[in-house]
């Protein structure tokens, strides 16, 4: 028995001892080595349906990132490895729209390399989901350019497909899309005298007509057509300016030039017809308080146009006035007592009145309510009710429009104490004494 357990132990060593010399000389052979791959490009595998990859200024990515991938391996196994073998990407299977930072991983592309390692570096990177969204916009297109005397140029339209556009649809990331207010073609006919007739790549604009980009447009492209006609007609009309606003209060537009005062326009003669003057771009007057002179575009009739060499632009010249005939205001005014004898108790009804004052808009709109103050002088009244006009001092250039109207003053002496007395029974025929009170005529301020 021990024979047989001692010819196990010495087959067991030998297999133990034949596996470590084959890996010492697989090893010794056919070591692990390591190989290192820049720039290895990462794909995004997973992304759901109506969601697009953009970047941190919110357009649509352009670009993949890439990483530097290490790859282990036996020495036989990676010595035909190469970047195009090996594939970085990044999982995003049910995510939805937001901000992430997810791994990255790496598989071979060759089937016949299966005991590869790998590493990369960085081993995370930040992405960004967003949800694309379509809407509909009007198109415009903007002409530039002026043609010559004697020709005009008619309404432009765009056309795709055979078709009028006047509405696009325009696709993209939410962020970018909600910007958008329109589309437009721009076409400049800067001299032709024959119809405009060309292919223009359409942009998308923002409120304030900028380009938003990362958007697409269908159709991204429309045949501008602009008809460019012989005009013979030639008007001379006047420039009328158009004010807007109010001036201050108080002030008026005492009269308005311009220069110069004539145009000549032209056009058809239909349209040119209809036209008996230009007016020129909007002048604010509001909150106006002295004369001012604006240069301001003229705004060309519809199908009417300034002669070749005529002036753009006009100097409006807006005088401002202040208004002479004086405003009313009522106020009410807390009135005090002044000059009140010793030994009396006042009482005022009312303690405030109302006054009707005089002036110009300018004066009474620098008028501070809180710092009147009116008077009633009590100097040599004893007790007594009286009716009493108040006095008051105004600011110069306003006055009282109307007399302010009495009020009641009460005095009363202060309550003494005294002894208590046995009431008496007056006799008959002895009058009672009553206390009256004396009226004082009073002045309004003039």
């Amino acid at each position: 028995m021990s024979e047989v357990r001692t010819i196990g132990l010495r087959l067991l060593l030998a297999l133990v001892l034949s596996f470590a010399l084959w890996v010492f000389v697989s090893y010794t052979q056919n070591p692990d080595r390591r190989a290192r791959f820049d720039t290895v490009p990462v794909e995004v595998d997973g992304l759901g349906a109506g969601l697009v990859l953009v970047d941190s200024n919110g357009l649509p990515r352009t670009t993949r990132p890439s990483v530097s991938v290490t790859v282990e391996a036996a020495a036989d196994e990676l010595q035909n490895v190469g970047q195009p073998d090996l594939r970085a990407f990044q999982d995003v299977t049910d995510l939805t729209a937001g901000q992430y930072v997810i791994d990255v991983q790496v598989e071979t592309t060759r089937t016949d390399r299966l005991r590869l390692k790998f590493a990369t570096d960085p081993f995370r990177l930040p992405l960004r989901i967003e949800q694309a969204i379509t809407r509909t916009v009007g198109l415009t297109v903007t002409v530039s350019g002026i043609v010559p005397f004697s020709f005009e140029a008619l309404e432009a339209n765009a056309t795709a497909r055979s078709q009028t556009i006047r509405e696009v649809s325009v696709t993209g990331p939410q962020n970018r899309v909600e910007r958008v207010v329109g589309a437009r073609a721009l076409a400049d006919i800067d001299r032709l005298t024959s119809t405009y007739n060309s292919p223009r790549t359409l942009e998308a604009v923002d409120a304030d007509g900028k380009v938003v980009d990362g958007v697409s447009i269908d159709p991204p492209q429309v045949l501008v057509q602009i008809p460019i006609v012989s005009s013979v007609g030639v008007k001379r009309v006047p420039i009328v300016p158009a004010l807007s606003g109010e001036p201050a209060s108080g002030y008026v537009v005492a009269g308005v030039a311009v220069e110069p005062q004539l145009a000549t326009l032209t056009g058809s003669s239909g349209p040119l017809d209809g036209v008996q003057n230009i007016t020129t771009a909007p002048v604010s007057v509001d909150g106006a308080t002295r004369t001012f002179t604006r240069t301001v575009a003229l705004q060309e009739p519809e199908r009417a146009r300034l002669r070749f060499g005529e002036p753009t632009t006009a100097v409006v010249t807006v005088r401002i006035t202040q208004l002479d005939r004086p405003f009313q205001v009522t106020l009410p005014v807390t009135v005090q007592a002044i000059d009140i004898e010793g030994g009396l108790l006042v009482s005022l009804s009312p303690a405030a009145i109302p006054f009707t004052l005089q002036g110009r808009s300018t004066n009474l709109g620098k008028l501070d309510a809180t710092t009147l103050i009116a008077t009633v002088s009590l100097r040599g009244l004893g007790p007594g009710v009286y009716l009493i006009t108040p006095q008051i001092k105004l600011p110069d250039g306003i006055t009282l429009a109307i007399p302010p109207p009495q009020l009641t003053v009460t005095l009363r002496a202060i309550p003494t104490a005294t002894p208590p007395t046995t009431p008496t029974t007056p006799q008959e025929g002895t009058p009672t004494l009553e206390p009256t009170g004396t009226v004082v005529p009073t002045t309004a301020i003039p």
